[in-house]
């Protein structure tokens, strides 16, 4: 499931010039997708599934990244999210925690150390969930042979 790299991410923004800056800045860590608008990125989820973070522009035409990120939410709950803005008006962040549950709010310009240690914080947390979940399912594996030998014993 995961690269060489530390993890899949998808940038969603409608300026080409970001999505150029995004790659260039993180493309030596992380497996980088791009994506122009939210109909692109549910696509390019559709075509290659789950990432470990999804970060969104928030004002684009067509579907804000809240929009986006409250449906990456529904589709891919374990997805991390996160909002990239040049604005940081209130009722937008109380929507960004409350509607798409985002990991993280950044601001426009971005600095790229504060991005890159952002990102693989992120990436971390989701790696390290899916750790979690792969061990509780190993348990919950183990614990039902071990039911089904005593069973067994019993009868």
């Amino acid at each position: 499931m995961m690269n060489a790299k530390k993890g899949r991410v998808l940038y969603v923004d409608d300026e080409e010039i970001n999505l150029v800056n995004f790659r260039e800045t993180l493309c030596d860590e992380f497996e980088i997708f791009l994506a122009g608008s939210g109909k692109e990125a549910l696509a390019l989820l559709a075509r290659e599934g789950e990432m470990a973070l999804v970060v969104s522009d928030q004002r684009m035409p067509g579907m804000t990244g809240i929009e986006l990120l409250s449906k990456v939410r529904e589709a891919y709950p374990d997805t991390i999210r996160m909002i990239i803005s040049a604005y940081t008006e209130i009722h937008e962040l109380i929507d960004a925690i409350n509607k798409a549950e985002v990991y993280r709010y950044f601001v426009k310009p971005w600095k790229e150390d504060q991005l890159r240690l952002t990102i693989g914080n992120a990436v971390g947390t989701y790696a390290l969930g899916q750790e979690i979940k792969q061990f509780v399912e190993q348990g919950r594996k183990q614990m039902a042979e071990r039911m089904r030998s005593l069973e067994g014993e019993k009868g």
